[in-house]
């Protein structure tokens, strides 16, 4: 299976490269990066592309994006950026069709988030620019997958995610869930599927609990 991996250099980005590829099924993984991986992760079924701006895909990257069996998007900003959330998506997107094989299903996996609001007319009380920017990016995302019927689409939605194995500190004021049991539902669901195509917290929770006591 080849797999495309966009935010490898990210605080998820990083869980989410680790288990990819310790992921059997996954033998081909592709990483866009703006810049080189630390040389410790580099394995035999890794590909880095440099990629200095997402909103351009050369032939040659193109070319490489070939044959690929999925996707996972990891890239967010904490200042919910326009360009970085709604642009650099779409762009790729674009230069995806260009490539897709379109006699096979592509899986299409985006890291939301818990407070995402898709509803631009909606009166938000906290980070309200940022909650929508997020949210359009999703109902984006989702619209992508309906387009092409041969791209299947997930979006997970985690709350605050925490180091490790995490260990909450807010108790039940926050939904959280470890940033291992993440990766792992991302990766899973990149492999696998799901019966949802939107992943909430606490499925997340559970379902990343199950697959890490499967590892351990």
């Amino acid at each position: 299976m080849k797999v495309i991996l966009f935010g490898s250099t990210g605080f998820i980005g990083k869980a989410v490269l680790d288990r990819c590829l310790k992921t059997p099924s996954i033998t081909s993984l592709i990483a866009l990066s703006r810049r080189d991986l630390p040389k410790e992760v580099a394995h035999p079924k890794l590909t880095v592309v440099i990629l200095k701006d997402f909103k351009s895909y050369p032939e040659s990257i193109l070319e490489l994006l070939k044959d690929a069996d999925a996707c996972i998007w990891s890239i967010g900003t904490y200042t919910w950026d326009p360009v970085v959330e709604l642009e650099y998506p779409e762009s790729f997107q674009k230069a995806l069709l260009k490539v897709l094989d379109f006699k096979k299903t592509f899986t299409y996996v985006y890291l939301g988030g818990a407070f995402t609001e898709p509803d631009q007319e909606k009166t938000l009380w906290f980070y309200s620019e940022g909650r929508r920017v997020r949210g359009l990016a999703q109902t984006k995302f989702l619209e992508f997958g309906e387009q092409n019927l041969n791209v299947k689409t997930y979006v997970v939605r985690p709350g605050g995610v925490l180091a490790g194995d995490g260990i909450p500190l807010l108790g039940s004021l926050l939904p959280t869930v470890s940033v291992r049991s993440l990766a792992a539902v991302m990766v899973d669901l990149t492999v696998d599927g799901g019966s949802e195509a939107m992943v909430e917290n606490k499925s997340i929770v559970q379902r990343g609990k199950e697959l890490l006591s499967k590892q351990e």
